[in-house]
């Protein structure tokens, strides 16, 4: 699925207008598509959280929803509607749900007179639907007491709909904008956002002045950058899609290779696996990792390797701590390898692995190594002596660290993926990853293109480039992920998640794809156990089955097997 910045997304908007649809059909799509998400998630017909369904995502708030209500026979809608296009979609949305038979309430923070035309009909038509209508009241900020109405409507809504500024808002709220998002958001109810949270910047993210806190946010057609960097990433809440038909080739031509990272992508990209797989046909991942100082970075890359489903882990470490990782780790086949005075892997540790290096199908070299000449000569004499796929994170990055073109150089007869941090990234190629969203976009499709590899950049959000199905320099946005991974060894884990992918057959983009995803997600579901700040990087690998299960069902994989529910004694 593409993702758009709000300039694009204009753009697309007025071409659409121009070759396919009117603007006003396409203000009663997103309307529409907004009050069925309402009715659906609030209404009491929410069914469950399903991957698949953006609406299954409301059925815990429809249940809070529920208990809100109490005995009232209807649901209770506070709809807040700005001057431009956004309140329109308000205004269809207060339509569809009164004519639902929800109690709806409407706030209009500009004069109707001055409103843009599309939004002006549907204004006239809200409010002569009103005058036949005992449960749709139609308020103007220009109203004398309009702010204790405001304040009474949400204080006793079910949900509070939050139409008040749309994706091209600059700088901060301010006069009746103001008053309403902080209406909105000392309010009890849950609020939904149309498109994005008002005073949040659909191009960047960025909230300049107060900004509206959403349960959920239901973006108009595609995804935008604003909602996927921090702080509109958090002030969105959930972010579903609500598709109201724009052409496929309209988006893509000004989507400019940018792309989201979801569970389907995810889903899409997995590879595949038979049913009657041999652990010989599941892959062989020879991992090189591990130092006298850091133990647990090896142990870490070789587990998450075969919880990823590869059939086969060699993990070579240094052979002063090569007991006791063989303890730790019982399903890996533990190689002893010579290593230097420091703890840390010789460059004679290359002779050792001749037999067993034959039998890898891809390699995952870094984690733990930790710093020192000789490993750095080890890493690069590896890459030079195999050409396996392989991914090359942490000390393995850093032994390349101002030398961007001797690890580019590797890439040249094989799939390579680095998976540096922002530091990793910074000594390898000399230049600090910038900030703001758009720039560090275009730095990791410059940074992959200069090293001719697949780049997972790893922060909030982590960011996947390549060159992928749309061309080259493809970015992808992770839609998983939080500051759950903020933790020492999360990226060991990854390593071990990539390396896992490219070892069972996947392509060097898609087998970080699939790996960042689920690295993400795992981070997601090992903190809704255990709150942001309790996740620690073993989590991840318990915590990422379920969204491997969730990928393998859409991937069309199946067990032979019914659930042992279905069984009965």
């Amino acid at each position: 699925m593409y993702v758009l910045t709000a300039s694009q997304m204009q753009r697309v908007d007025a071409e659409t207008i121009d070759r396919v649809c009117p603007g006003i059909e396409l203000m009663e799509r997103a309307g529409t598509g907004c009050a069925r998400f309402l009715l659906h998630a609030y209404g009491g017909h929410a069914t469950g959280d399903d991957e698949r369904s953006p609406a299954g995502a409301g059925a815990a708030d429809a249940a809070r929803a529920d208990t809100h209500r109490g005995e009232r026979a209807a649901p209770r809608a506070a709809v807040f509607a700005g001057g431009g296009n956004n309140g329109g979609d308000g205004f269809v949305v207060a339509r569809v749900l009164a004519r639902a038979g929800w109690r709806v309430s409407v706030h209009v923070l500009r004069d109707p007179s001055r409103l843009p035309p599309d939004a002006s009909r549907n204004h006239r038509r809200l409010v002569e639907l009103a005058r036949t209508c005992d449960h749709l009241v139609v308020h103007e900020a220009d109203e004398a007491d309009w702010i204790p109405r405001a304040v009474e409507d949400a204080d006793e809504a079910d949900v509070i709909v939050d139409a008040l500024l749309g994706t091209g808002t600059r700088g901060a709220p301010r006069g009746a904008t103001l008053d309403a998002i902080r209406i909105v958001n000392d309010a009890p109810a849950p609020v939904v956002s149309i498109d994005v949270p008002s005073g949040v910047s659909g191009e960047t993210g960025e909230a300049p002045g107060e900004a509206v806190v959403a349960t959920h946010t239901l973006t108009i057609g595609v995804p935008k950058v604003g909602l996927l960097f921090h702080p509109g990433r958090y002030l969105a809440g959930r972010v579903h899609v609500i598709d109201i038909g724009f052409p496929e080739d309209i988006v893509a031509r000004h989507a400019d290779r940018l792309l989201l990272l979801d569970v389907q992508e995810a889903a899409a990209r997995l590879p595949w696996r038979a049913p009657d797989t041999h652990k010989f046909d599941a892959g062989t991942l020879m991992v090189l990792a591990g130092s006298r100082r850091f133990r647990g970075a090896a142990l870490l890359c070789a587990e998450a390797a075969l919880r990823s489903g590869c059939g086969m882990v060699y993990l070579g470490v240094p052979e002063g701590i090569a007991p006791a990782i063989d303890v730790a780790l019982r399903e890996a086949i533990v190689v002893p390898l010579p290593e230097t005075p420091a703890g840390t892997l010789a460059v004679g540790a290359l002779d050792v692995l001749g037999d067993v290096l034959g039998r890898a199908h891809a390699l995952a070299v870094g984690p733990g190594l930790d710093r020192h000449d000789e490993t750095d000569r080890f890493v690069d004499a590896l890459l030079d002596a195999s050409d396996h796929p392989v991914v090359v994170d942490a000390d393995a990055v850093a032994a390349f660290a101002g030398r961007a073109d001797a690890l580019a150089a590797h890439a040249r007869d094989r799939a390579l993926v680095v998976t540096p941090h922002d530091g990793e990234l910074r000594r390898l190629l000399g230049d600090a990853p910038p900030r703001p969203p758009l720039e560090r976009i275009a730095f990791a499709r410059e940074a992959a293109s200069r090293l001719g590899a697949t780049l997972v950049h790893k922060g909030a959000p982590a960011l996947v480039a390549g060159d992928g199905d749309d061309g080259p320099g493809c970015v992808y946005v992770c839609a998983s992920g939080s500051d759950a991974l903020a933790t020492g060894g999360t990226g060991d884990v990854l390593t071990g998640f990539v390396g896992g992918m490219l070892a069972q057959g996947a392509e060097g983009l898609d087998a970080a794809l699939v790996a960042t995803f689920l690295h993400g997600r795992a981070g997601d579901t090992a903190a809704a156990q255990l709150g942001r700040r309790g996740v620690v990087a073993g989590d991840l690998l318990w915590a990422f089955g379920e969204t491997l299960r969730a990928l393998e069902r859409l991937a069309g994989e199946r067990s032979p097997w019914p659930d042992s529910s279905d069984y009965r004694v």
